[in-house]
């Protein structure tokens, strides 16, 4: 029954994460033509105003369309289950928990896919973006940023895309996670239950970055104490790499933890506390 729920729900889920993805490739190219229109300035001082403002404005759809995606995620999952599409749904010969698991699986996956390509389409817009913004060659530039790679992120450029993908998955199931539980949390509310799951989840969000704040203190202090010790070709502090290594793990294991509550969460509320509209 699990699977059958998995293809229902990709079927009813699939249009706006697909023309959302159309919509970061037409916005990439877009702005790739802007940019080889582009001449740099000739001074090295000097910025081009232009390239700067498409660039930021970019990553600002972008960071807009990946939260248009996660409230729609968060839409459907309140009107299929606490709704008058709820009394339907939870009528099925199925438990709470294959329910949630049917609608994560898939929502983790779109929201994945979303954060790669989105990370692609950044990494493009600053390749060609960059040359048009500052008198600057990528030929030469690359090489050197490949050089100093581990000394930014205290490791190589390929297990920084393997990590980066491990972390954009388990991102993917916690943010989807976050959201389910916020959800949740607002059916409790006799009234105003729409307005409840945003306080909630602003909340939430809150006491995650809290939290996360509190854990990457002791290693910025570390940094700090350590910029007085800085690599003599790189210009970059020698404990810089092991710093921004730990708040990556520390990331990891944020997400993994918020994910375990917001589940355990979610599936106690929808057992025993059910309350629909």
């Amino acid at each position: 029954m699990l699977s059958r729920l998995i293809r229902h729900e990709w079927k009813e889920t699939w249009r706006i994460p697909v023309i959302s993805f159309i919509v970061i490739i037409f916005l990439t190219l877009v702005c790739f033509i802007c940019f080889r229109q582009m001449e740099p300035p000739v001074d090295e001082d000097s910025i081009n105003a232009g390239a700067f403002v498409i660039m930021m404005l970019y990553c600002l759809l972008i960071s807009s369309i990946s939260m248009v995606v996660t409230i729609y995620i968060a839409i459907r999952f309140y009107k299929n289950l606490y709704t008058d599409e709820g009394y339907l749904m939870h009528t099925l010969p199925v438990t709470p928990r294959q329910l949630i698991l049917s609608k994560l699986l898939v929502a983790a996956l779109w929201v994945f896919v979303l954060s790669i390509l989105a990370l692609w389409a950044i990494c493009c817009i600053l390749l060609f973006g960059l040359p048009a913004m500052t008198p600057v060659d990528m030929s030469v530039v690359m090489p050197v940023l490949m050089e100093i790679f581990p000394q930014i992120f205290g490791m190589g450029p390929v297990a920084f895309l393997l990590f980066y993908t491990v972390l954009s998955l388990v991102s993917a199931f916690s943010s989807v996670l976050i959201a389910y539980a916020a959800v949740s949390l607002g059916q409790l509310f006799s009234r105003h239950k729409i307005m409840a799951s945003i306080l909630c989840y602003i909340g939430f969000t809150m006491l995650v970055q809290t939290a996360t704040t509190a854990l990457m203190t002791p290693s910025l202090t570390r940094l700090v104490l350590s910029q007085d010790m800085v690599n003599e070709t790189s210009q970059i502090p020698s404990y810089f790499g092991a710093y921004m290594r730990e708040i990556l793990l520390i990331s990891m294991a944020g997400s993994v933890i918020c994910a375990v509550i917001s589940y355990i969460l979610t599936e106690y509320i929808m057992r025993r506390q059910l309350n629909l509209d």
